[in-house]
C-alpha cells in the first residue's frame, strides 16, 4: 500500500486537535513533585498549571442489589498550558503529551515543539525507557448542508439499505487497522459532533495511530518513529474523504 502524504497546507485545515503522546517507563524515586518542579523550565510559554488527576473505579459483588464501588481521582502528573490555550504540555508519571488547538500550524512547527518539551522531561526524569508512540488527529469537517449525499465527502460512508427510509439521524463507523510493515495500529473514528446548527453538518474524523516500542528516550527513533505515524496518518486522512472535502478547506 502506498504512502500519502500532506502536499498542501490548507488554510481552513480541520485539524481541531494535534496531539502526540509518548509512554514512558519512569524511575521509582521520581514523583509527582519532581514533575511540578518541571514548571520552572516551562513558566514563561506555559504559565499555567493544573493537576492532572486519572480516575480509577472498582467494583466488588457482594450481592446483586449492593454492590461496594470504589472511586478514587488520583493525581498523575500535571498540565501546562500556553497564554492562547492553544497549546498543551502534560508531564506525567506515565509519560508526555503535546497538544496543539485550533488553529493549526504546520507539522514542522509543532513537531519540533514537542521534540523542545520533550527533551525537557527526558533530562529531568531519566526515563527508564519508550514503551508506546502515538499521534492523534481530531478533524471537524463542517459540511455546508443539512441534506446531502455523505459518498460525495467521505469515501468509507454510512449507507442505508435501499429498502429503509432513507434518512440517517446519527451514524458511528469505528475501525481498526493494522499497519503490519510499519509495526503500528490506526483507529478511526467517524461521525457528526452533534453541534447545533440549521445550516451545516459537522462531522468528525478522528484518527489514532499508535506503536508499542521498547526503546531509549535519547535514542533517535523515538523521533523517527512519530514521524512515521504522522505519515501513516496523512495516508489514512487522504484516504478517507474527497476531492469535494478538499475544496472545504482551501
Amino acid at each position: 500500500m502506498g504512502q500519502v502524504r500532506m502536499t498542501e497546507i490548507f488554510p481552513k485545515a480541520p485539524i481541531t486537535e494535534a496531539l502526540i503522546d509518548i509512554r514512558a517507563k519512569l524511575p521509582d524515586n521520581i514523583l509527582l513533585s519532581d514533575l511540578e518542579k518541571l514548571h520552572e523550565y516551562l513558566r514563561v510559554d506555559y504559565p499555567d498549571k493544573k493537576t492532572r488527576r486519572m480516575w480509577q473505579a472498582s467494583f466488588e459483588m457482594k450481592n446483586a442489589k449492593d454492590p461496594l464501588r470504589n472511586v478514587e481521582f488520583q493525581a498523575d502528573g500535571y498540565a501546562f498550558t500556553s497564554p492562547d490555550g492553544r497549546q498543551v504540555v502534560q508531564y506525567r508519571l506515565d509519560g508526555f503529551t503535546f497538544s496543539r488547538l485550533r488553529p493549526y500550524t504546520r507539522w514542522e512547527a509543532v513537531f519540533a515543539e514537542a521534540q523542545r518539551l520533550w527533551s525537557i522531561y527526558v533530562a529531568h526524569t531519566k526515563p527508564l525507557n519508550v514503551t508506546l508512540l502515538a499521534t492523534r488527529y481530531i478533524n471537524s469537517i463542517e459540511i455546508p448542508s443539512k441534506t446531502f449525499d455523505y459518498g460525495e465527502y467521505f469515501t468509507a460512508a454510512p449507507t442505508i439499505p435501499p429498502l429503509l427510509p432513507q434518512s440517517l439521524a446519527h451514524f458511528f463507523i469505528y475501525l481498526v487497522i493494522p499497519f503490519s510493515d510499519r509495526d503500528a495500529v490506526a483507529t478511526v473514528t467517524t461521525t457528526p459532533s452533534g453541534k447545533p446548527d440549521p445550516l451545516n453538518t459537522d462531522i468528525i474524523l478522528d484518527i489514532t495511530v499508535s506503536k508499542v516500542v521498547n526503546l531509549d528516550p535519547r535514542d533517535e527513533k523515538v523521533q523517527e518513529s512519530v514521524s512515521i505515524l504522522r505519515e501513516i496518518k496523512n495516508q489514512i486522512f487522504f484516504g478517507s474523504i474527497t476531492e469535494k472535502t478538499k475544496e472545504l478547506f482551501r
